[in-house]
């Protein structure tokens, strides 16, 4: 039961692959108050992986839907499908402020167990060290931290020189 109710739309992407996209546009983010949560400056990021030699990346799998929703907060999720009524137990994508409820998580689970050298952007991590000692114990950090939080990682290069992150490409020449 809810009194929001949001249309169900499928797209083609450009792999004429079908997904489902959930239109909240006409229902809660019309009335939700934009929350402007900054993002990290990207320059800043780079600027930071930019002092390491070696690097590791890790991509989370469906980044807002590993979040839970609040009880009271799942019938702002409704959407009609074949006649049902469904709710999100989980951040959907598409509503207004996904971005401003999940980038503070992240940053505050690497604050929170002090992971080192370890930067998020949204559902990008990136994990960086000056030497490859230094370096191999950052991301076993970051995955038993996600692994304990129930946060599931769909792929990861570990320990690389070069990496190419947030559309730039990032290595220590010497």
């Amino acid at each position: 039961m809810s009194p929001w109710r949001a249309w169900v739309l499928v797209t083609k992407s450009e792999t004429h692959k079908r997904r489902k996209v959930i239109d909240y546009y006409q229902t809660v983010n019309r009335f939700t108050i934009l929350e402007a949560y900054p993002l990290p400056r990207i320059a800043h990021q780079i600027n930071q992986f930019a002092q390491h030699q070696y690097f590791s990346t890790l991509d989370l799998t469906s980044t807002y839907c590993q979040i839970p929703l609040a009880i009271e907060d799942r019938q702002f999720t409704a959407f009609e499908a074949d006649g049902n009524l469904y709710q999100y137990c989980r951040l959907p994508f598409g509503v207004t402020n996904g971005v401003s409820a999940f980038q503070p998580i992240m940053g505050g689970i690497t604050e929170h167990h002090k992971l080192k050298r370890t930067f998020a952007f949204l559902d990008n991590i990136t994990v960086g060290g000056s030497s490859q000692q230094e370096h191999d114990g950052n991301p076993s950090a970051f995955l038993e931290v996600a692994k304990n939080l129930h946060l599931t990682v769909n792929e990861s290069i570990i320990s690389v020189t070069e990496v190419n992150e947030l559309d730039y490409s990032v290595s220590l020449k010497s």
